[in-house]
């Protein structure tokens, strides 16, 4: 099954001054399940097409590859560009995607398609 985990990474100001993370965890350790059903597969013209579309939905945009400029599968992730301040005390929270359950032709293609 294939599935998007996603994990967090909080940086407050103090932190920031240290060059380390405030916090950091599971925002959805079981993951998002990524397999596309009968309409999926209809509406993107194949399974694959479907795979990689609904990964993208998921996944957003403003992402950036951790082993840009390369992908090496079942070893990239994706992680927010520009996070979420919360301007009561600015810090900062960036979800990082983690793909599990993909082919490695999937994970190439996401990662050309998120990358540009």
């Amino acid at each position: 099954m294939r599935r998007i985990k996603i994990t967090y990474q909080i940086v407050t100001p103090e932190s920031a001054e240290l060059g380390e993370c405030d916090d950091s965890g599971w925002e959805n350790e079981e993951g998002v399940c990524v397999d596309p059903d009968d309409w999926d597969i209809e509406e993107y013209g194949s399974t694959h097409s479907a795979v990689i579309g609904l990964a993208l939905k998921i996944i957003g945009n403003g992402v950036e590859g951790s082993d840009y400029p390369n992908c090496y599968p079942g070893h990239t992730w994706y992680t927010e560009s520009d996070g979420d301040m919360d301007y009561t005390d600015g810090s900062v929270k960036t979800l990082s995607y983690h793909l599990e359950g993909f082919t490695e032709q999937e994970e190439i293609d996401i990662y050309a398609r998120l990358t540009g």
